[in-house]
This record gives structure tokens, sequence and C-alpha cells, in this order.
């Protein structure tokens, strides 16, 4: 008999993954459409005018996706939403990751009426409200390690599928062609880069960075992981002791080559957090990749209708 072949392991963290992966926790499935619609009611014309008022007497400045609300709760609401993103809070809160409760999910499947997600409200300030020079980045990076190891401990329900938390479409900002449908494979999602992008028939510059992203798709094969997609530090919340007290806007939480989480965060090159993700909390072990990434970027954000 033939033995199992190894289970790829992320690139980073080099060290504190177990040998053997942890079973990954019970994914939440979707809602029914009648239980979409009694949320979708309870949340346009209960909780969007309660927050108004709310927002009013508390001298808040309302926004236009983010409603605050009494009792430590947040309502999300804009055409993106999804409810994937609250079964993606589910996962994290259920792996011990510092997300928001996931509450309920409302939608009338309408273009005219917008989606939205109940979640409970997280302390902490955003980093980047945050003054660089007042930032303990020492402790990010500590914590940063904590967390990423921890998400990376659990094995993936579908194997090595490049696909969203319940096994569908990627979505996100910085994600090609989303809704991305799930790919079998690493080697499925670069192809569907390929053809999303059009590498074929590319000329000037942009044959070069065909060149670099095809030496980009050779590099040897990446775990899959359970990867939040957007960890920038405007979706950090830090408490007053400087510490990572939460994540947010799980909207692009995927299943993705361990590469993903770090490299989309250093697109731009002179942003000092992408170096501080890259040199800093995963030692610099993806240089290869963010250098593929960076190269085939200016390609794929032709085709960002996210």
């Amino acid at each position: 008999m033939n033995a199992a072949p190894t289970p790829v392991k992320p690139l980073f963290p080099r060290v504190g993954l177990l040998q053997v992966s942890l079973q990954c926790p019970r994914i939440s499935r979707s809602s029914f459409k009648l239980v979409r619609r009694f949320w979708f009611y309870v949340h346009e014309y209960l909780l969007v005018p309660l927050s108004m008022w709310y927002m009013r007497r508390h001298g808040i400045s309302p926004d236009s996706a983010i409603y605050l609300l009494p009792f430590g709760l947040i309502l999300k609401r804009h055409e993106r939403v999804h409810e994937q993103e609250g079964h993606a809070m589910d996962l994290a809160h259920a792996m011990g990751l510092p997300a928001p409760k996931f509450i309920s999910y409302g939608s009338i499947d309408s273009k005219w009426h917008f989606p939205s997600l109940l979640m409970t409200r997280l302390p902490g300030r955003p980093l980047d409200s945050i003054d660089p020079e007042q930032v303990d980045y020492d402790i990010l990076k500590v914590d940063l390690v904590k967390i990423l190891t921890r998400m990376r401990s659990f094995a993936s329900p579908w194997g090595k599928r490049v696909c969203g938390v319940s096994g569908g479409p990627v979505r996100g900002p910085l994600m090609p062609a989303a809704p991305l449908p799930a790919c079998a494979d690493e080697i499925a999602f670069q192809e569907y880069i390929r053809w999303a992008t059009g590498f074929a028939g590319r000329t000037g510059r942009d044959a070069e960075r065909v060149v670099k992203g095809e030496e980009f798709f050779a590099l040897p094969e990446h775990a899959t992981v359970f990867t939040h997609g957007d960890l920038n530090h405007h979706n950090i919340l830090v408490g007053d002791d400087g510490h990572i007290c939460g994540i947010v806007d799980w909207e692009a939480a995927a299943w993705l080559p361990d590469y993903w989480e770090i490299s989309v965060t250093t697109i731009v090159p002179q942003r000092h957090w992408g170096r501080f993700m890259d040199k800093d909390v995963s030692d610099g072990v993806y240089e290869k990749e963010i250098e593929g990434h960076r190269a085939i970027f200016p390609l794929i954000s032709d085709t960002l209708s996210y």
C-alpha cells in the first residue's frame, strides 16, 4: 500500500505548527431564504433607524455602510455584503481568533435594497488611526505571529481546494475577477488568473510581467490555509496596552495559498505596513512570491470589479 502524501506545510511560520493539523471547526451553512428575509426587515426597519438615533445622541458621524448600535452591536450594510463573511467570522471565532461574533444576515435579493450583517462590536481603535510613533511594532509582531500560527494550524475541510470559507467562490477587494470560482487546487487557481488577466498576447512591459508571473507560478506548491485576505492595518484593532484586540472585515476570508495573506499587503512597495508584514512578521520567507505577485498585479488590477 502506498503511503499517504505528506501534507504541504506553510512556509510561515517556520516553527509553532503542529505536525498533524487540527481538525477545522464546523463551518456554518447558508440560512434559508425566509430567514434572510426576516432579518432583512429587522435590520432595515428597526436597527437602521435605531442606529441613526443612537449615533446622533452620542455625536457620532454617520457612515454609509457601518451602523453603530447600543449593547455592543454593529450593523454592516452595503451592496457587497455576503453571508459568507458571517461564516468566516464564525469560523475565526471558533478557532480562538479575535473576530466579531456573527449574529444575523438579512437580504431580500433585490438590487434596490442592500444586504446587511449584524455582529458584535470589538474594543480597540483601528491601527491606521493611531500615530505610528505611538505604536509598539514589536508587540504587534508577536501578536500577529500568534494569530497567523493559530489560523494555519487547522486543516482545510476542502483539501487543496482554493475557495471561499464555505467551499464556494472567493471574494475580496484584491481578488482578480471576483467572485472567483472555487478552484480544485493552486494550479487551477493560477490557470484562472491567467485566463482572467489575459496573459496570452500581452506585449511591451506587460510581456515582461507575464514572464515574471510564469516564474511566480512555477514556484513549489504552497499550503492552502485559512486566510483573512485583507490583513491591512485598517482592519486591525489595538487596545490601550498596544496589543491586538480585534480583527475586522472578514469579507475577503477564504482558503488560499499561504503566501497570499502576506503578499496581498505588499502590492504597493512604499507602504510601511506591507514591509512590516513581509520583513518583520513573516521574516521575508515569501520574497519570491511577493516579487511575482507585484509583477502580475498591474494585470490583475484590470479585473478588479469587487
